[in-house]
């Protein structure tokens, strides 16, 4: 009878230690295994008392994304799915493809699925979309200031020859969306889509590791960018000669970093022979951007003496009645158009 209960006992305790033990590791910062998220993690949210009900969910997400040996256990995970099953980890938020390329999965914003068009907007966000970008043009015309939308493409809309598989393709996204606003309101996206496929046999566009462009894929995309630009001015544009071109060592992957995984990988490095301050005196640029633009930032830098970079997407009127801005692109990447639809707010005082 006593061994019964001593068993029980220790059920007991192995069972109270395996609740407590991830919260004295949570609330005491003792994880030691390296965050495979692509994200930083919060501080622990104050608890507002004239806000109860607010507090609690706040600290419910935090304690949701934050509990303890949580990356420890993905991380163990991701090395057993990937060493020993020799399977991908996490197919929904990393696809491995052909040539060791690897691509984001639905995960963000059901990025595969818009790459053969099998997330199409329906009418009525179509509607919504055209009325928010007609409604920003014609305030941006009263102010005398042009206004592009600059989509850069997907990944996988450039090498989806190197995807594990391919599906029926329809329409995408950018396309319908592109060809909507160009029929009901006359405004027309820079899609760079057809610029890269034009290039992509002359040299690597993408990182293999990454999400994003490497230098010359951004180079060529803001080629394309001001070539459209300087239909309406007069802007001075940098070339190829202008740089010094070589292979260099790039950081650490974002795709990768989410499955663990250290891959070496070189890409194209642009350096500018000699500075200049030849931009346009004239022109003062506002971009609002996404992470596509990081690369893109030299070659404007050269085009422009004056660049305000916004990292949103809501215009404040107080703000560009105030600067002054010429021309204003929003830059955003294909995978993130749907910020048009579902941003609180384009337009702002």
């Amino acid at each position: 009878m006593d061994n019964k209960k001593n068993i029980q006992l220790i059920f007991i305790i192995i069972f109270l230690l395996m609740l407590l033990t991830p919260n004295v590791v949570m609330f005491f910062n003792l994880e030691t295994a390296e965050n495979n998220e692509n994200r930083v993690f919060k501080e622990v949210p104050e608890f507002n008392f004239n806000k109860p009900i607010h507090s609690v969910t706040q600290f419910k997400n935090y304690y949701t994304e934050n509990f303890g040996l949580k990356t420890t256990l993905v991380n163990s995970y991701i090395h057993f799915k990937f060493e020993v099953l020799g399977e991908t980890p996490l197919p929904n938020k990393v696809v491995k493809g052909l040539d060791d390329w690897y691509f984001l999965g639905n995960s963000y914003n059901n990025t595969l699925n818009n790459a053969f068009g099998n997330n199409p907007f329906n009418e009525e966000e179509l509607e919504k979309i055209s009325r928010r970008v007609s409604e920003l043009r014609t305030y941006l015309k009263k102010q005398n200031i042009a206004f592009y939308i600059v989509v850069p493409p997907n990944k996988n809309s450039i090498y989806k020859e190197f995807l594990p598989f391919q599906l029926k393709k329809h329409e995408s996204n950018l396309s319908v969306l592109k060809n909507y606003l160009k029929t009901h309101i006359n405004f027309e996206i820079i899609d760079l889509t057809e610029s890269l496929l034009a290039k992509k046999n002359t040299n690597q566009l993408y990182l293999k590791t990454d999400s994003h462009w490497n230098d010359y894929g951004a180079f060529i995309g803001y080629q394309e960018t001001m070539q459209v630009l300087n239909q309406d001015f007069n802007i001075p544009v940098v070339s190829l000669e202008d740089y010094d071109i070589q292979l260099n060592p790039v950081e650490q992957g974002d795709i990768i970093k989410m499955i663990n995984l250290n891959i070496e990988e070189f890409a194209l490095k642009f350096t500018k022979k000699i500075p200049t301050s030849n931009g346009a005196q004239n022109e003062h640029l506002f971009m609002y951007y996404d992470s596509f633009s990081y690369a893109w930032m030299p070659f404007f830098n050269e085009s422009f003496t004056t660049i305000n970079y916004i990292k949103n997407y809501t215009i404040r009127k107080k703000e560009v009645e105030s600067k002054k801005p010429t021309i204003i692109i929003f830059e955003i990447v294909e995978r993130n158009i749907d910020l048009l639809l579902h941003k609180k707010s384009l337009l702002e005082n």
